[in-house]
């Protein structure tokens, strides 16, 4: 990773929608940035100094599920490693004894990104919003 000081925590949908909405949906509004679940789920943010330079938002969904969704980071620091912090921190900040698996779906360029953090693809490729994605689960416990 680069040396880039960065910091992550947890923060507000509010806080997460300007991201979402400029890096993953530009020609969508904020609140149609909001998806089913957003109000209940966990919201981690990564900054670089003050600035929040990404995020990604986690999921409870019932049983022993979690889902990732919507996780953005800005251009200027993808390929550096904070994507990767960002998730690494989350998972490890929300893994429970009952969790049996993580689940997202994922832009087709973004699979091997997810492969690096344990996520296998499942299925087939379908669209949402006009963007091809795949599946893709990491199971708990790790072995």
């Amino acid at each position: 990773m680069a040396d880039i000081a960065y910091s992550i925590k947890e923060i507000s949908l509010a806080d997460c929608l300007p991201i979402r909405q400029a890096y993953l949906w530009p020609s969508l509004t904020q609140e149609e940035c909001i998806t089913d679940g957003d109000k209940n789920a966990t919201h981690f943010g990564v900054f670089v100094g003050d600035k929040l330079s990404g995020c990604a938002s986690f999921h409870h969904l019932e049983g022993h599920k979690k889902r990732i969704r919507r996780v953005a980071v800005s251009p200027e620091y993808r390929g550096q490693g904070l994507g990767s912090a960002l998730l690494k921190h989350a998972m490890e900040k929300l893994v429970t004894p009952d969790l049996t698996e993580i689940w997202l779906n994922a832009r087709l360029p973004a699979q091997n990104f997810y492969r690096r953090l344990g996520f296998e693809t499942m299925g087939e490729t379908f669209f949402e919003r006009d963007v091809q994605e795949i599946r893709m689960v990491k199971k708990y416990p790790v072995e």
